[in-house]
């Protein structure tokens, strides 16, 4: 047995963290990716697998010895069949991400996560279980509506939570995954409980302009989230936030006490995001866009670019193809047979006005079927309104 690592959403807000952080200590990792390989670093071992077919996890649990699972389903089926795969394979130690209203008392009762927790509690696996508040990144929700000027419209704009930085439970699951931390659960938190209406308060702040909001009635709310959630899930979650307004989340500084610093607060979070928020002028996405490519950040250039991008190359076929899902699973199709060592972009080359920018992209890859090393050659010309890249023309010059 090995020391390996498995990290399962890596490609993710926290992951994305968290490979950084074990590359930088020199752990040895890999990272399961059903797609999305694209957004790692160039040289990160990337394996597929799928958590909802535990048979395809087998070549990434190969030698692995400790798993970092992030579950990212809303109902705990098939966890079982997951856990049963980490047993066959050998694999000592699990660090969950959990929930902060999960006991060991009764877990079960906490919902998917507390599931989670039970089925490797049951399989006899060494844990350590964070136990997180509310997600930080959950109010780039609002995003859209910032980046306009609109209104945002939330329920329960009193309810406090203590939301946590992905790059917090990042560091301590790093830290749990290279240390000894078995057998522990942590309840993990930022550093204070604030309303929602301080949250868009702090993100103003960091944007240089006050955000309005209107109080939006639950039931409205409701019918918004039926459109992605089961309505049990809906209803404990709208009557959640509505506790929260007469008592806030706990506090807690199990963070500091792992990693010897205070939590990061909600202000440093929307400082960190800023841009998420605000529209750019053209030539700043064009200037940030080359250099998250350059700096192997493809989730820092994903984040430039509008949830309806269209995307056209001619010469890879005749299809527009619109929004980053569709966008992503085709280029893990044309890529599914290459090793991308590194790549290498010039630019970026900015009309006059800053609503067109081109860049000349170099890729350094090898054809796995038959070894052959090369240099891929492309042109991508972009367009920009809004502050966000609206659409790809790409011009293959050697292929």
């Amino acid at each position: 047995m090995t020391n390996t690592i498995l990290v399962t959403g890596g490609t993710g807000n926290i992951g994305r963290h968290l490979v950084e952080l074990l590359r930088a200590a020199g752990a040895d990792h890999r990272v399961l990716a059903r797609r999305g390989a694209a957004l790692l670093p160039p040289g990160t071992d990337v394996v597929p697998g799928d958590l909802t077919d535990p048979a395809s996890l087998g070549p990434a649990l190969a030698g692995v010895d400790r798993v970092f699972l992030l579950w990212p389903f809303l109902r705990a089926d098939g966890i079982e069949g997951v856990v049963k795969a980490l047993v066959d394979a050998g694999v000592r130690s699990v660090v969950h991400v959990s929930a902060l209203h999960v006991t060991d008392d009764d877990r079960r009762a906490a919902g998917v996560w507390g599931e989670v927790e039970q089925a490797i509690v049951d399989a006899g696996l060494g844990h350590t279980f964070l136990r997180a508040s509310g997600f930080a990144t959950n109010t780039l929700a609002w995003a859209a509506a910032i980046r306009g000027g609109a209104t945002v419209r939330i329920p329960y704009p009193l309810a406090r939570r203590s939301l946590i930085h992905e790059a917090d439970i990042a560091e301590v699951a790093a830290a749990a995954l290279t240390g000894d931390h078995d057998g522990r659960s942590y309840v993990l938190t930022g550093p204070a409980a604030i309303s929602q209406a301080d949250q868009l308060a702090a993100i103003g702040a960091a944007v240089g302009r006050s955000v309005p909001f209107a109080e939006q009635p639950p039931e409205e709310a409701r019918a918004q989230m039926l459109t992605w959630g089961e309505p049990a899930f809906v209803d404990h979650a709208l009557g959640y936030w509505a506790s929260l307004v007469d008592q806030p989340e706990p506090v807690t500084d199990t963070v500091e006490e792992i990693l010897g610093r205070p939590a990061r607060g909600f202000r440093r979070w929307a400082d960190d995001h800023v841009d998420d928020f605000r529209p750019l002028p053209g030539r700043e996405v064009a200037d940030r866009y080359v250099q998250a490519f350059r700096d192997g950040r493809m989730d820092r250039a994903l984040r430039l670019t509008a949830p309806d991008l269209v995307r056209v190359a001619p010469l890879e076929d005749a299809a527009e193809r619109t929004g980053l899902d569709e966008i992503m699973a085709h280029s893990e199709q044309l890529t599914a047979d290459l090793q991308i060592h590194g790549v290498t972009a010039d630019g970026p080359f900015v009309e006059p006005g800053g609503r067109r920018f081109g860049v000349r992209f170099a890729f350094d890859e090898t054809h796995r079927p038959t070894g052959r090393r090369r240099t891929t050659t492309k042109f991508s010309l972009y367009s920009v309104h809004d502050g966000a890249i609206v659409r790809e023309e790409v011009y293959y010059l050697d292929r």
